[in-house]
């Protein structure tokens, strides 16, 4: 289960989620009219930062992937197998993801295998 999603940014709103279904919208206010919408208050960025930080290879100059974003950092907080693990992936270096489980340091290299198989690897001793 996803628990947040952070940023080492403060004007990244923090988002926290809770057991079972969560959902994803952009609220309207009492003030606003038919011709204010929905589009472009974060949702699907939202979605790209939770894929980054769990992987995925982004494209250079797209999405999160732009000069103003360049010394961001992003942060998942997962349950895993009954652990915590924090991923973090940042803009400037992608290839380097740092992932920790229970506060300790995971190898990165086995990192989606051992979540894929509930196993996790800390240290270079399966726990």
């Amino acid at each position: 289960m996803i628990r947040r999603v952070t940023a080492n940014h403060p004007s990244f709103r923090t988002v926290d989620f809770g057991p079972g279904l969560n959902i994803v919208w952009a609220d309207r206010t009492k003030d606003s009219t038919q011709k204010d919408s929905r589009n472009g208050l974060g949702k699907s960025t939202l979605i790209e930062i939770i894929h980054f930080c769990l992987g995925a290879k982004l494209q250079k100059g797209k999405g999160l992937m732009v000069e103003a974003l360049a010394d961001w950092e992003f942060t998942i907080e997962l349950d895993v197998a009954g652990k915590l693990l924090r991923a973090t992936r940042g803009i400037r270096k992608p290839r380097r993801l740092s992932a920790k489980v229970n506060a300790l340091e995971v190898l990165k290299r086995s990192l989606m295998h051992d979540l894929l198989t509930g196993r996790v690897r800390v240290g270079g001793v399966v726990r």
